[in-house]
């Protein structure tokens, strides 16, 4: 995927004015586009997480029209079962829970672009996750991973803290293409990394709920109990005092 369109990236992305820049909620809807765009969405195998999945499910359909020219790429089981009828979903592959299953599912997940590159002219690949806000919320967010957007990183500021002008000593098609490869595994690698924050961070969310729905419903059970019970003492002191009564006036 990076040796193939390395130089295509530059050469187009160098051609696009400031003036021609959409919107990334357009470009995840467009259909103008000369080939296939590939939706990657992120999701979960495990239930138990909230509304995780459901918000996800509800975001692509959304936002992902369902016809030949948008193609998707389901993770987890859970997405999968609640979107594949509303989506054209070309595979499926299961949510990774370890860094080191992440790592080797990011390699899976390039070898699975470049195949449907070939196969159906992919132009555009963008990642669908949820991104956490903090420690129990989170939010649906979309990121094209390729190709990549050179005006926006035109626009990032660095300060250079040394005098030095910044140099390089190997190949220059070498460096630009390591460069671009640590850039595509990082985005999809932090992509698994926020969706799995994200899952979990629902998961914990929906465990405090339901503990607290728990403690809510022994409280009202307790209440209940006590109430019975003292119904029934009441009923059983008022047999004891008309029982009295009734042999009290027999005696008289």
């Amino acid at each position: 995927m990076l040796d193939k369109s390395l130089y295509i990236i530059f050469s187009e992305q160098e051609e696009i004015s400031s003036q021609e820049k959409i919107s990334s909620q357009e470009k995840i809807s467009s259909q103008e586009e000369k080939g296939s765009n590939l939706h990657i969405i992120f999701g979960s195998d495990h239930g138990l997480a909230g509304r995780f999945n459901e918000r996800m499910t509800t975001y692509s359909i959304k936002n992902i029209p369902n016809n030949e020219v948008n193609k998707s790429i389901i993770i987890g089981q859970q997405v999968f079962q609640r979107i594949q009828d509303d989506l054209n979903v070309v595979d499926l592959f299961k949510a990774p829970q370890t860094i080191e299953a992440i790592t080797k599912m990011v390699h899976i997940i390039f070898l699975r672009i470049d195949e449907l590159r070939d196969q159906y002219s992919i132009e555009k690949v963008l990642l669908h996750y949820n991104k956490p806000k903090d420690r129990t919320t989170f939010e649906e967010e979309s990121e094209v991973l390729f190709p990549i957007d050179l005006l926006e990183f035109s626009k990032k500021e660095i300060e250079w803290d040394s005098n030095r002008i910044p140099t390089y000593f190997t190949n220059r098609e070498k460096l630009i293409s390591d460069l671009v490869r640590q850039y595509f595994f990082i985005t999809l690698y932090r992509a698994f990394c926020y969706s799995l924050a994200s899952e979990n961070a629902s998961r914990l969310s929906s465990m405090k709920a339901a503990e607290k729905n728990i403690e809510e419903r022994l409280e009202e059970l307790n209440f209940d109990y006590r109430r019975q019970r003292q119904n029934s003492i009441t009923e059983e002191l008022n047999d004891i005092i008309s029982g009295f009564k009734a042999i009290s006036k027999s005696q008289d």
